[in-house]
């Protein structure tokens, strides 16, 4: 129980203060089209279709695919779940710090609340099996992985209906409430 708790304070650590980090760190002064997260996240709001359901299946599949490196990717030194937490983390924080406080609400909180907690099931998750594998293998512990497996899967499966209503609320409910 005390491993559980701890590998659920982790991600939820980590990701308050990256996204306090991402909220506080002194901003550039070029518009905001020059910056170099804009050159990153261009391309993928360009596939963003506000109240059309290939929008709703593109962010459940990008998140997805999120979740799952978060997860298998997990027995390599715990690294992919903290990545996970740490740039989700900051990119909230950093995107909350250049919109109106009004709208960085009206655009983040109604998805993100869902989002990100399927963001720190999975990475809790992942803590969780990538901690077992590697205590098997490095310390040759007696740790069953295919039941730690199908157990944590379970979280992942809660995880994916999470980022489902976060894909349907971002879609539809978002765009109404910014204006789109």
């Amino acid at each position: 129980m005390k491993k559980f708790r701890i590998s659920i304070l982790i991600p939820i650590v980590l990701l308050i203060i990256t996204m306090l980090y991402g909220y506080f760190i002194p901003k550039a002064k070029i518009p905001i089209e020059q910056s170099i997260f804009y050159q990153i996240l261009q391309p993928y709001a360009e596939l963003y279709k506000p109240y059309n359901i290939s929008t709703v299946i593109f962010l459940f599949l990008k998140n997805t695919l999120v979740v799952f490196i978060a997860f298998f990717l997990s027995p390599i030194l715990l690294i992919s779940p903290i990545f996970v937490i740490i740039l989700n983390g900051f990119m909230t924080g950093y995107i909350a710090s250049i919109l109106p406080i009004d709208i960085a609400i009206k655009a983040l909180a109604p998805h993100g609340i869902f989002e990100l907690s399927a963001l720190v099931i999975a990475s809790s998750s992942g803590f969780r099996f990538g901690y077992y594998t590697i205590m098997k293998l490095i310390k040759h512990k007696e740790y069953k992985i295919i039941e730690i497996l199908k157990k944590e899967i379970k979280w992942i499966y809660i995880s994916l209906i999470l980022l489902l209503i976060a894909a349907i609320i971002e879609s539809f409910i978002t765009p109404f409430l910014i204006g789109l």
